[in-house]
């Protein structure tokens, strides 16, 4: 059998298509699951805990150790949303269309006005810290504040002294 060059053998490639399989085979997939998911229904009335309930962990960072995952009603600050970044290992993250020297602002006010003892914001123009402390120093908070491209970013490291998130 003679190849054209560079077409490879059809043994080599993946399967890309539908592949078919037995109907009693998906039927006996059903009546192996459907019990344990009736189970799963009328089971005991406990309350179990959810993976995200027991799972928040105490990670190390550069400004001490900190909460990995914010408390669910963790303020949004300087009229921010819920921010998912990847680049930083943290508490959380929250995002704000507000300026840096706005949304610092706005931040050291929502936390005083929450009973944060507030120090006075460090840093440049362009990128801000924000230190904070409760409960007589046990629940330390760190949020640097800094552009975002056409946003600013507020990443927020939660002391392992504050309440488990």
């Amino acid at each position: 059998m003679r190849r054209r060059r560079g077409q490879y053998p059809h043994e080599v490639l993946p399967h890309l298509g539908p592949r078919l399989t037995h109907p009693l085979r998906h039927r006996a997939v059903l009546l192996v699951a459907l019990p344990l998911l009736l189970a799963g229904c009328f089971g005991s009335s406990e309350a179990t805990p959810t993976p995200s309930q027991g799972a928040t962990t105490v990670v190390s960072t550069e400004y001490g150790r900190v909460w990995g995952a914010l408390p669910a009603d963790f303020p949004l600050l300087a009229s921010g949303h819920s921010l998912v970044r990847l680049d930083v290992q943290a508490s959380g993250a929250i995002w704000s269309q507000m300026g840096v020297s706005e949304a610092t602002a706005a931040t050291v006010d929502e936390l005083r006005r929450l009973a944060w003892d507030v120090q006075d914001p460090t840093g440049t123009a362009t990128a801000r810290r924000i230190n904070a402390t409760r409960d007589q120093g046990a629940c330390v908070l760190t949020i640097l504040v800094e552009p975002l491209g056409t946003r600013t970013s507020l990443v927020v490291y939660l002391g392992e002294g504050c309440p488990k998130p």
